[in-house]
């Protein structure tokens, strides 16, 4: 069965585990699969001690299952990220255009309709926010304003061809803004199905590595099998670091 397949298959079960209960990933996703495919492994080969303990064979096959769900819940979460990122670099690279864009019809309106009290009130109410969404709006509404009063910027020789880029430049960009922001605000969707399907191998593999621990506890080199490698050298790299620190203060 296909990771896939097993996502699809998984993903009522996945959806239905609560906000409060979602557990959050303490070390890189991509290791902790890589671990937990691994323990589900290793107690399949040693189901014959595990199972007379009680654990059954189906809660091993459902962490394998979960485990291949979660993977595709990660790289959809990646996929998703680097899309995002690639927005804000798009975004980074084309806002000082646009920005020059608004200052430039900003400037240019303010002197064709200087005569007009009505549309420079117009245009201090445009140029009063500061955010990205509020430039983006700034540039649809100058040229919207442009359009509806063509006149005074015809009488200094503006091409009104402007006006449409403008509108059109409007569109892309906020399209292109709100790629970037996505869900800031909230709980991104693929990031929840992520941490939730997390949640549930979390669950299952701790569950599989006790029993591994308890079965093989008189066996140093197979229950080590059982425990997380990740953590096991981020430890052992704690304590080197402590212990060349306490050196190294001896000898200052």
């Amino acid at each position: 069965m296909s990771e896939l397949q097993n996502y699809q298959d998984s993903l009522e079960e996945i959806q239905a585990v609560t906000r409060e209960a979602v557990k959050h990933c303490n070390l890189p996703f991509e290791i902790f699969i890589h671990e937990a495919k691994k323990v589900c492994n290793i107690a399949e080969e040693d189901i014959a001690v595990l199972a007379p303990l009680g654990l059954q064979q189906e809660k091993i096959e459902r962490c394998n299952v979960l485990t291949g769900a979660l993977l595709t819940a990660e790289l959809n979460w990646e996929n998703q990220n680097t899309e995002r990122k690639e927005a804000m670099a798009k975004w980074k690279a084309d806002a000082p255009k646009m920005n020059e864009q608004i200052s430039d019809m900003y400037a240019t309106m303010r002197f064709a309709y200087r005569n007009n009290q009505r549309l420079l009130a117009i245009l201090d109410t445009i140029s009063e926010g500061d955010s990205n969404a509020d430039a983006v709006m700034d540039l649809a509404r100058l040229g919207s304003l442009a359009k509806e009063n063509p006149e005074p910027l015809q009488a200094i020789s503006y091409d009104m061809e402007q006006c449409n880029t403008a509108l059109t430049e409007a569109e892309r960009m906020s399209a292109l803004l709100a790629e970037v922001n996505g869900n800031m605000y909230v709980d991104d969707e693929k990031k929840v199905i992520r941490d939730k399907a997390y949640t549930l191998v979390k669950v299952l593999v701790d569950e599989i590595r006790e029993y591994g621990k308890f079965a093989f506890r008189k066996d140093e080199d197979h229950v080590r099998l059982y425990a997380s490698k990740y953590q096991r050298d981020r430890k052992a790299e704690y304590r080197r670091t402590k212990i060349e620190n306490e050196v190294d203060a001896e000898q200052a």
